[in-house]
């Protein structure tokens, strides 16, 4: 696997499966949102993004395989974690994952933005995003990959929304990729959006995304 498909692949793991919780499917209450003419909204968060026109955009089957690949290079052959995730897979919904260019496009990095929830109302000490986080950290912290969290949590607004960031590095073969973990606690669920990049211009793409996010 190349170094930019495993950044892609683990990408997609870091960022969802931390808590168990009752057996109904997070997907049974949640709605997938919807995608037309570049712009993706989500009725029961309550929210929209416009992507560039030319983002290729993942379906639900290409968003759980390339989880499901994420996961496995996440935790190796840990049992114990894989268990975990395994458990937790209930409580979380991938709603949107979007690439610069197509997956398997030839280049150095592939940026990429992704949002997920996770329901966490079993969990009333998580109270705010960098409640989230803590859990995040501790869980990459666990995984075979090594991740740099130097950086202090901040806080930013997305469409009139508090949501606190966390900063996260990784080495993966010759690319530095950086990724913010954007997270917020509404209607019971942990809403994240993570955007993932290895240059300046990648980031700025990125950020032009996450300025178009609205909350009605």
């Amino acid at each position: 696997m190349t170094d930019n498909r495993s950044a892609q692949v683990l990408i997609l793991a870091t960022c969802v499966l931390l808590f168990g919780g009752c057996r109904k499917r997070a997907s049974d209450e949640i709605d997938y949102g919807t995608i037309k003419n570049s712009v993706y909204q989500n009725a029961y968060f309550g929210f929209s993004l416009t992507l560039p026109p030319e983002w290729s955009v993942q379906d639900q089957e290409m968003r759980q395989r390339l989880t499901e690949a994420g996961t496995k290079v996440l935790v190796g052959e840990d049992k114990g974690m894989k268990a975990a995730l395994k458990a937790s897979e209930q409580q979380t919904i991938s709603l949107l994952t979007a690439f610069q260019h197509p997956v398997g496009t030839p280049v150095d990095f592939n940026p990429s933005i992704i949002c997920v929830a996770e329901r966490v109302r079993h969990l009333p000490g998580l109270k705010r995003g960098r409640d989230y986080h803590f859990h995040a950290k501790k869980l990459l912290q666990g995984g075979q990959v090594k991740f740099d969290f130097s950086k202090e949590i901040s806080t930013e607004k997305l469409g009139g929304i508090d949501f606190d960031v966390m900063h996260v590095s990784m080495t993966l073969g010759r690319s530095t990729v950086q990724q913010n973990y954007y997270a917020a606690i509404m209607k019971g669920c942990a809403l994240l959006f993570i955007v993932s990049f290895a240059s300046p211009n990648d980031e700025s793409a990125l950020r032009s995304i996450l300025e178009s996010v609205s909350f009605q």
